[in-house]
């Protein structure tokens, strides 16, 4: 985990203001480069080859090409022994295979990595600046562009302070807030301004200084791994877990006692690698408790557990809002951030189980939706949308529609139903912007959750949370290969199966089938359960109202009653907040 910033033009000390505020990413060395041409920022968690030769940003021995990189590239040591051919390498860093791997393939090496990254290539010779985001969307790459200009960083506050120092206005997009509203986050590669945008993920923009021209993203494909047996996506995902564990610093696990960081733990627990657990009991959740100490006692596992409390809630609430630059509703960014706060005190990696109910269907919506798979979607709203949208609310609404929508066999509204924070009090035209948005993104019903959930939601959270203790996180399910290889394993899923069919039965191949199928809640929490123990909390909500109100932002009809607000949508609730303090931030 680290942090990066680039700009065009001679700007150093803007560079390294804008780099001051992600300093959090990466605490350990901090390095500041500017020419006539471009000025570079990056703040360096060290991980790999911790020597001082590795910090960024880094050259190749010509100083033609320069490197600023967040990530990790699991293959680098492979790909390293093809380059020493031809090139002389300084360092142990999988950063600087990435220099002498574009200069033997350009961009399109990007194929060849495995892992995740987002990170900027400054060629001199060519004067051109690309900018490159991993297969998944795990590491955020944002930049604002126009004629002559191009900022780019790896959080919204370094190149909105960068926007800022040079006078440029940041630009609401309320379509996007609209997709907020109705979705509950922001759909890749829109931001909540219009001028600021991400790389798609997947793919590399680039940008040609001299002409002050940005291409449009180039999508760039992996090579694709078929497992056709169960016993080849086994060996798959044991392959991929044990390469996630290359690291010159120590390693530990996120444990929630579920199918996907327990089949990550056994995997290692076979191959006599006991890696510190992080594991977190949130109050009311005594099911998953229970389960995660019968693994951890079954495991031997070296495992550290931490109550979630209201309390705990009201004493991480304030850092978390105060770091928020990009809204997004999941609540459980709050607990999360605090388990990520205690791994940080004996780790500096975590691995985490993100992917697995997105790539082998985990979630009991998606029993639904396989149903719809081969129905058009069509970004137009139907007469059944705009009835739901037009009838007063009333108790029971929204689930009656979400089967209503089902029924007519319209897998996108019954998707947004599902997820909308704001549900039957957003917008028409909010909706409209979120349906569209969707449809834009993801073509297949069943994977609505892997192409616009996973990347938008809980990758941005796991990011925010393991950035801002200056930890790194990992997530081995979301290696190239298994995505890949999920997709072959369609077939067996079918609604009437258990969740996750093909990960339980790999994860009973190491666990007893009581510890294997059973029920997991995760790290969900509720705003009605921590409101009345949070003053700053309901002191938000008040003022969000007003802000949002004064601005033509509030994109949803609010009850009259609080009561109803807080009881019938909690959500919404905290997207007020999470919106308002966003822009707020950003003031």
């Amino acid at each position: 985990m680290c942090g990066f910033f680039g700009m065009t033009g001679d700007n150093r000390e803007v560079a390294a203001a804008a780099t001051a505020t992600i300093r959090h990413r990466g605490p350990d060395a901090t390095g500041i480069y500017s020419d006539a041409a471009v000025s570079l920022g990056f703040d360096r968690l060290a991980i790999i080859d911790l020597d001082p030769r590795s910090n960024q940003p880094l050259w190749d021995a010509a100083h033609e090409i320069g490197v600023v990189f967040n990530g990790e590239i699991y293959n680098y040591k492979d790909l390293k022994a093809e380059l020493e051919q031809e090139y002389e390498f300084h360092t142990s860093s999988d950063t600087e295979v990435l220099i002498y791997a574009y200069k033997k393939w350009g961009p399109s090496f990007a194929s060849k990595l495995r892992g995740m990254f987002a990170f900027a290539i400054y060629d001199t010779p060519r004067q051109r600046i690309t900018l490159f985001r991993d297969h998944a969307g795990i590491k955020p790459l944002l930049y604002h562009h126009t004629p002559g200009r191009l900022i780019f960083g790896s959080e919204m506050k370094a190149v909105t302070a960068a926007m800022r120092s040079l006078g440029v206005e940041r630009i609401v997009d309320r379509d996007a807030i609209g997709t907020y509203f109705a979705l509950g986050y922001m759909l890749s590669p829109a931001t909540m301004y219009a001028n600021v945008r991400k790389v798609p993920r997947g793919s590399y923009v680039e940008y040609d200084i001299a002409a002050g021209t940005l291409s449009e993203p180039t999508h760039v494909e992996s090579a694709p791994t078929i497992a056709r047996t169960e016993d080849e996506l086994a060996s798959l995902a044991e392959t991929a877990i044990l390469e996630h564990l290359i690291a010159d610093v120590p390693v530990g696990l996120f444990f929630s006692g579920g199918t996907d960081s327990s089949l990550i733990v056994s995997v290692l627990h076979k191959h006599h690698i006991n890696l510190e657990t992080f594991s977190i009991a949130i109050e009311g959740h005594k099911v998953d408790k229970k389960y995660f100490e019968e693994i951890s006692a079954h495991l031997g596992l070296a495992a550290h557990t931490f109550e979630f409390t209201p309390t705990e809630f009201d004493a991480v609430y304030e850092p978390v809002m105060r770091l928020m630059d990009e809204p997004f509703t999941d609540m459980s960014i709050f607990p999360t951030y605090y388990i990520s706060q205690k791994a940080a005190e004996r780790v500096k990696v975590v691995l985490s189980g993100e992917g697995g109910d997105e790539l082998f269907f985990g979630y009991d919506r998606q029993r639904a939706l396989a149903r719809l798979r081969g129905v058009r979607l069509s970004a137009r709203l139907s007469l059944s949308e705009q009835v739901f949208l037009r009838t007063p609310s009333f108790p029971g609404k929204n689930k009656l529609f979400e089967k209503l929508f089902v029924l007519l066999r319209e897998p996108a509204s019954a998707y947004l139903l599902a997820m909308s924070p704001a549900r039957d009090r957003t917008h028409v035209h909010a909706w409209a912007a979120a349906k569209a948005a969707l449809v834009a993104t993801a073509t297949d019903p069943l994977y609505f959750d892997r192409d616009v959930y996973l990347e938008n939601d809980l990758l941005r959270k796991t990011d925010f949370a393991t950035s801002f203790n200056s930890i790194e996180g990992r997530v081995p399910l979301l290696d190239p290969r298994i995505m890949a290889a999920a997709i072959g394993f369609e077939s067996a899923y079918v609604p009437a199966a258990p969740s996750k069919p093909i990960l339980k039965r790999l994860l009973a191949r190491y666990l007893p089938a009581e510890l294997v199928y059973r029920p997991k809640r995760g790290f969900g929490i509720s705003l009605v359960q921590v409101l009345p123990h949070s003053p700053a909390l309901a002191r938000d909500l008040d003022a969000a109202i007003s802000y949002l109100e004064k601005r033509d932002l509030l994109l949803a009809t609010l009850p009259t009653s609080r009561t109803e607000l807080v009881a019938r949508y909690p959500n919404l609730c905290f997207a007020l907040v999470c919106l308002y303090r966003a822009l707020k931030n950003d003031a």
